[in-house]
């Protein structure tokens, strides 16, 4: 009697206190936006780090990338760093949920201008994870960033831009009408990680 209790009393992830993995799935701009209307959505993948020392709050840092075309000759190319706390649910012994939330900074170019920078996010997302083994999970992942544009200063060049318009090409008028504004992205993926 007392042996069996001894088995159903651990935990799959007992004694391994780090995480790491990554996930590949879609990225897109926020449904019915400004980069909604202007940006395709795109193929992307991420990298994250996870310490379970405090569970069930987890620390999360990660990186993903992100490479968004348009119908003009403009393309947006995000690369986000952020830290979250995350809240773990264990809903069975195999399978749990987890709540995110934090910040960071991305990485911003637009192309063909190659205008660049990096931008304050607030970031946040949902992943539902099932233990394979002892050490391995899989998982869906849905996460988004938004992205604080107008604390950024308007680049320089687009002021010159104003006085020199050069064509009348359609694509590149569009550069003129550079407007500082506030973006939110999305990711949807599969996820696999590792514990050690």
């Amino acid at each position: 009697m007392i042996f069996s209790f001894e088995i159903f009393g651990q935990n799959l992830n007992d004694d391994l206190e780090s995480e790491i993995g990554f996930w590949v799935g879609g990225t897109f701009p926020a449904p019915n936006t400004p980069m909604d209307e202007l940006l395709e959505s795109s193929m992307g993948f991420g990298l994250f780090y996870r310490n379970h020392s405090f569970a069930p709050v987890l620390t999360e840092i990660g990186t993903s990338y992100g490479n968004y075309t348009s119908l003009s000759m403009q393309k947006l190319l995000s690369v986000p760093l952020y830290l979250s706390l995350n809240y773990l649910f264990q809903l069975y012994n195999r399978f749990s949920l987890q709540t995110k939330i934090g910040g960071g900074f991305t990485y911003l170019q637009i192309r063909p201008n190659n205008l660049s920078g990096w931008n304050p996010i607030l970031y946040g997302g949902v992943e539902f994870s099932i233990s394979a083994s002892r050490r391995f999970k899989v998982g869906l992942r849905f996460d988004g960033y938004y992205i604080y544009e107008r604390l950024r200063r308007e680049p320089k060049i687009i002021r010159y831009l104003y006085f020199f318009p050069g064509t009348y090409d359609p694509r590149i008028q569009n550069s003129l009408n550079y407007k500082l504004r506030d973006g939110a992205v999305y990711n949807f993926g599969l996820m696999v990680s590792f514990l050690y």
